[in-house]
């Protein structure tokens, strides 16, 4: 417990809880499931109210005891359903699948609480002799506020996960936002103009002491706010001077108009006559009609498949790659390969997706179940009539992503997916897993081209080719080296992937359907991005007299995956329904609360 004033003092644990004392009994400022009993032994009357900052559900252990206690419940004025509705969050199909909006995005609480009072800019309360002010402070969330309280001649401000010492933030991937009518799938960093007004007006407030949710207590708010803003603008311009969406929308990037040091846009290239491109699908023709198709996302490449055999164009349809698992490339799959018997290829990461779509809770996903017939290795060839063809694994615009080179007619031509445009890089959502680091992401994508030197590449959605100068290779892959630097020093983790990929943490699968009185396993999975051995321990938050074992552990080697497997007993007589299972983890050492979840679906 640490003392900033006599009354006014902070709760470690795996958050910061501020804590209001007062004779009759205790505020508490977001709070975790140890907090209330430490707090007791310095309040006899107990907690009679608890504020939070926002929604996450490592903000909010212990609440369900602490309301049923009699603790009035506060919440931001945006944010009440995501405390007393969330069984509508849970089963809304538009928060499973289709997913290209992540507000509000888990870890959403699993069970409501009453809401006794909703909080807005400029509300204040007093507790004892403590003035309290509530600051609409959004950027890591929609509807994030901060608490001003005024005691004994200090201001302290509590400000969730607005910022953290140092002026960094606890993670990157929380500001994707849509921008300009924008879905948020397209808005990497786009919450960082309404982040930065919240910094400001909490600049303006002067408060003396920061406290954060996690990390340590900032000394000097003014200059950690203006070493968080300063960087949010140099990460954003690096990561514009190659993005992709300055192609497809250009009114987006404006003010970097005329900027020399970004990367021009490539002028397209005519695809050669044997090509023919349909929705988010090439499809390549062979001397003798065959056909080979990469994706199916829509009905209308079907229709076009027949249109082509009833022209004389083709005979017949004989392969199909998938690219990466999105909706719009794999939809009509199943449909496509109940129309056509011929032999569906994808990379092993693909593969895992399209054929078990609901062990995944990932950006546009798809419950369509594809089958896949071979899944291919690093670097694996095959003909195909006068083709050759060889796939790779290439984590472009998704870790989930395979790249296929197909040689033929004096070509060398690279299908990669959504990963490339004329304008570089489509790395603009965050929930994709774009990967920092050398080998990885996009990285291992631009290496690769390196090497292969197609002399075409094809985006699915565009329908000229491009290729890229050496030159431009060459900035693609400095830019992504000086981005893990400067990404890193955004970011206040030991590694900037743990900022950015959220998905560094993850339950597998994700969804599955048990019957009452079955068990169903679960794997807490893991992503090491640290330079030495991590220990992950987790622990099942599990319906009550549900089975499950204690907190278990395991150790994964540096730059590795690692999981911790669980077995859990669904009790006979269970209700049917879709039961939500929090995953609380541990983390070398730090605990992080029940960051992630997975769905039972008891049948």
């Amino acid at each position: 417990m640490i003392h900033l004033t006599e009354r006014v003092r902070v709760y470690t644990g795996h958050i910061n809880v501020g804590v209001l004392l007062a004779d009759d009994g205790a505020v508490l400022i977001d709070c975790c499931a140890d907090a209330a009993q430490a707090v007791g032994r310095l309040a006899p009357a107990g907690v009679g109210k608890v504020a939070f900052t926002h929604y996450h559900r490592d903000q909010t252990g212990g609440l369900t005891a602490l309301a049923s206690a009699g603790a009035r419940v506060c919440v931001p004025e945006g944010e009440r359903d995501l405390f007393d509705n969330v069984e509508a969050h849970w089963a809304d199909p538009a928060r499973r699948w289709h997913l290209y909006d992540d507000h509000p995005f888990p870890p959403v609480r699993t069970t409501s609480v009453p809401v006794a009072q909703s909080y807005a800019n400029g509300d204040t309360f007093l507790h004892g002799d403590t003035r309290v002010t509530v600051l609409h402070t959004p950027g890591h969330t929609n509807g994030s506020v901060s608490y001003l309280v005024d005691d004994d001649g200090r201001r302290v401000a509590f400000v969730g996960d607005v910022l953290c010492e140092g002026g960094r933030l606890w993670d990157i991937h929380s500001l994707q936002k849509g921008e300009e009518g924008l879905t948020d799938y397209h808005g990497f960093l786009g919450a960082r103009a309404e982040l930065a007004e919240s910094l400001e007006r909490l600049r303006d407030a002067a408060p003396d002491v920061i406290v954060p949710s996690h990390g340590g207590i900032i000394q000097d708010p003014q200059g950690a706010i203006a070493a968080l803003l300063e960087r949010l603008e140099a990460c954003y311009d690096q990561y514009a001077s190659v993005s992709a969406l300055r192609f497809y929308f250009p009114r987006m990037f404006t003010e970097f108009d005329g900027r020399e040091d970004h990367m021009p846009i490539r002028d397209g290239m005519d695809p050669p006559s044997f090509l023919r491109h349909v929705g988010t699908s090439w499809i390549v023709v062979s001397d003798n009609r065959e056909a080979y198709v990469m994706d199916c996302g829509s009905p209308r490449v079907l229709e076009s498949l027949g249109e082509m055999r009833e022209g004389g164009e083709i005979d017949s349809v004989t392969g199909l790659w998938i690219t990466h698992y999105h909706d719009d490339h794999v939809d009509e799959i199943p449909a496509f390969q109940a129309a056509h018997d011929c032999v569906t290829r994808a990379d092993g990461t693909v593969a895992d997706v399209v054929t078990r779509p609901a062990a995944h809770r990932i950006p546009c996903i798809s419950p369509s179940v594809a089958r896949v017939d071979h899944v291919t290795a690093e670097g694996e060839s095959w003909e195909w009539n006068e083709f050759r063809m060889t796939a790779y694994h290439f984590p472009g615009q998704t870790y989930y992503h395979g790249g296929l080179l197909a040689e033929g007619h004096g070509t060398r031509l690279f299908f990669a997916g959504d990963s490339f445009t004329p304008g570089g890089m489509d790395d603009y959502c965050a929930m994709n897993r774009n990967l920092l680091g050398r080998g990885r992401g996009y990285d291992r994508c631009l290496a690769l081209l390196e090497e292969l030197k197609p002399t075409h590449i094809f985006n699915c959605h565009v329908d000229a080719a491009f290729a890229f100068t050496d030159a431009q290779v060459l900035q693609m892959r400095e830019n992504l080296r000086a981005r893990e630097e400067s990404f890193g020093d955004l970011c206040a983790w030991e590694h900037v992937n743990y900022g950015l990929d959220m998905h560094w943490v993850r339950c597998d699968p994700y969804e599955q359907r048990v019957a009452a009185g079955d068990a169903a396993t679960v794997r807490v999975c893991v992503t090491n991005y640290s330079d030495g051995a991590r220990v992950v321990g987790a622990q099942l938050d599990t319906p009550s007299g549900w089975s499950a074992p204690a907190t278990a552990s395991a150790t994964i080697p540096a730059g590795a995956d690692g999981s911790v497997p669980f077995r859990v007993r669904v009790p006979l007589g269970t209700p049917s329904g879709r039961y939500v299972v929090p995953a609380d983890i541990t983390y070398h050492g730090r605990p992080l609360g029940p960051i992630r979840e997975a769905i039972v679906e008891v049948v």
